[in-house]
């Protein structure tokens, strides 16, 4: 893998992100996942995988705005559109995301900085998230650039802190810090100290237990609080590319890549 570094620390698997110089996920950032989630599950030997970024200051900034970019430009090539009368299929990202949340063994995110948009989509599919103290950038951003969050942002959003309170996040689009993240509940808890090193232990006192109560409890928990709905999460991935393909993305898409638009922190 490029992209992961990983070491094992007994049962439990320490995965760090490394995708120099921004820490953008990209697709070689999910090819990645792909083959490593898939190894998780069937490793009967890894009870627990937590997830933080190389750099100190990064977690997952976002997904690759550039990328996206070139996405929107060869479908507008095509003259492709998308409409919620045709809900799409399951991507890789798609794919990925729902091993996490379906997968028997625990997923922790320690966040060690910045950490919006895709970041913080797959830090929601995880099963639990610390976030290290610090000045530091967190949110769903994506209306900022005329699009919204395709990768279960909203639909994870809205089932981990209520409708009203996702809306209001992902509508205004402004990026918060991990305080604010504690507050409104994305977060189990904010550490002063080593954010890496906390969640290494909790992932460890989980895996002391006996694996097959820990799995029934995480699908419990998952089955009671986390998108069952498969339509909304289709719905939303279909109406992301909608607006990807729409002027207003591609100029803001085009912007950001340039410098030319700031993101904006919340207030209150």
């Amino acid at each position: 893998m490029k992209q992961l570094k990983t070491e094992r620390d007994g049962p439990v698997l320490l995965v760090r992100f490394d995708n120099p110089p921004k820490g953008y996920m990209d697709g070689g950032t999910l090819d990645d996942l792909e083959a490593l989630t898939l190894e998780i599950d069937r490793d009967d030997s890894i009870r627990a995988a937590v997830y933080t970024g190389a750099d100190p200051a990064t977690f997952i900034y976002h997904f690759d705005t550039n990328v996206l970019s070139d996405m929107a430009d060869g479908m507008r090539a095509k003259g492709m559109q998308f409409s919620a009368d045709k809900l799409l299929p399951e991507r890789n990202i798609d794919t990925v995301f729902g091993r996490i949340a379906a997968s028997p063994k625990p997923h922790i995110a320690a966040i060690n900085g910045n950490c919006m948009g895709g970041g913080l989509e797959f830090a929601l599919a995880c099963d639990l998230r610390f976030a290290k103290a610090g000045d530091y950038r967190m949110g769903q951003i994506e209306i900022a650039l005329g699009i919204l969050p395709g990768a279960g942002g909203v639909v994870r959003t809205a089932k981990m802190i209520g409708a009203a309170k996702a809306m209001e996040l992902c509508l205004l689009g402004e990026a918060f810090g991990p305080a604010d993240a504690h507050r409104l509940g994305l977060v189990n808890d904010v550490i002063e100290g080593d954010v890496v090193a906390h969640a290494m232990d909790v992932a460890q006192r989980i895996a002391a237990h006996a694996p097959l109560p820990v799995q029934h409890i995480k699908r419990i928990a998952r089955a009671a609080n986390e998108p069952g709905d498969r339509d909304a999460l289709a719905l939303e991935r279909t109406l992301f590319l909608d607006l990807l393909v729409q002027d207003e993305a591609v100029n803001n898409l085009g912007a950001y890549n340039r410098g030319d638009l700031k993101l904006t922190d919340r207030k209150g």
